[in-house]
């Protein structure tokens, strides 16, 4: 009877990966010499706690021999986008074999620093591979219709403002076209602030707001107020959120440290999200 994989992969599978400006991924593993072909896959991750994972979004990727015995490729092409969230990378030795989650090797993301799409008629998508917090290897993925990437945020704690420069993908600033922050968990009529947007040119933009307005429009009941921070292009337009995303840091909150403000007895201080967005937050010493 003849050796399969599944009878030889006792170690846990370990992938290298080269991520590629246009998006692309390149997956490389090691493996026992075996008659059958290996199997992998991308499994969306449930993005909340209890969920089952959406097996009818799996993205499967072709494995195909590459160099010595035992050594397998996949490419992760541009096009189809995948969808917004994290995606766990597994393996099945043989069709009737379980699926394993994998753990990073080398990852070359050297391509993803400071690119600049082309063109955003299909929107704007991110990949980004990464080890997960607890090990394994996984790839980050941002699908937008519009972006604004954030560049240099900057707190002027003697005069309570902070001014946000980046740079539009995929829509252009018009007349009325403002920076915006709108409260979290207030609804669609909640309450904003907006300021207005300065055209640079080139798509770049900037704006200034005042975080003493923030503080007086965050209610009062709340210890802790969040405000996510967007660009408005026209008075009409769809948002768009500021967000941070062209690189190859995955989780930008454990990151980049922002200074804290005090502001009217309040602390003020800008920082990403868990999905890279920019937000403020606003926090009250407890009465």
């Amino acid at each position: 009877m003849s050796e399969t994989l599944t009878d030889v992969v006792t170690e846990t599978p370990r992938a290298d990966c080269r991520a590629a400006a246009d998006g692309a991924l390149t997956v490389e593993l090691a493996l026992p010499v075996s008659a059958v072909a290996p199997e992998l896959r991308l499994l969306p991750r449930p993005k909340s706690k209890g969920e089952e994972p959406d097996e009818a979004a799996v993205r499967p990727l072709r494995l195909a021999a590459a160099g010595p015995a035992g050594r397998w490729r996949a490419v992760l092409a541009p096009e189809p986008a995948l969808g917004e969230g994290r995606w766990d990378v597994q393996l099945r030795a043989a069709p009737d074999g379980e699926w394993r989650r994998v753990a990073p090797g080398v990852r070359d993301t050297r391509a993803l620093i400071g690119r600049e799409p082309d063109a955003l008629a299909d929107g704007l998508a991110v990949r980004v591979p990464y080890r997960t917090r607890d090990g394994w290897f996984a790839v980050r993925a941002w699908l937008r219709p519009a972006h604004a990437e954030a560049g240099p945020i900057t707190v002027e704690p003697a005069e309570g403002t902070m001014s946000v420069r980046g740079r539009l993908f995929g829509a252009e600033p018009a007349a009325g076209a403002v920076g915006q922050l709108k409260l979290r968990g207030g609804g669609r009529r909640g309450p904003r602030h907006a300021v207005e947007l300065r055209d640079e040119g080139g798509g770049a933009f900037s704006f200034t707001m005042s975080l003493h307005d923030l503080v007086a429009e965050a209610p009062a009941a709340e210890a802790a107020a969040v405000w996510d921070v967007s660009v408005r292009p026209a008075p009409r337009a769809t948002r768009v959120k500021v967000a941070r995303l062209l690189d190859d840091v995955t989780d930008k909150k454990a990151v980049f440290a922002f200074p804290a403000c005090e502001v009217a007895g309040a602390t003020v201080r800008p920082y990403y999200t868990v999905d890279n967005d920019l937000a403020v937050r606003v926090e009250r010493p407890a009465s």
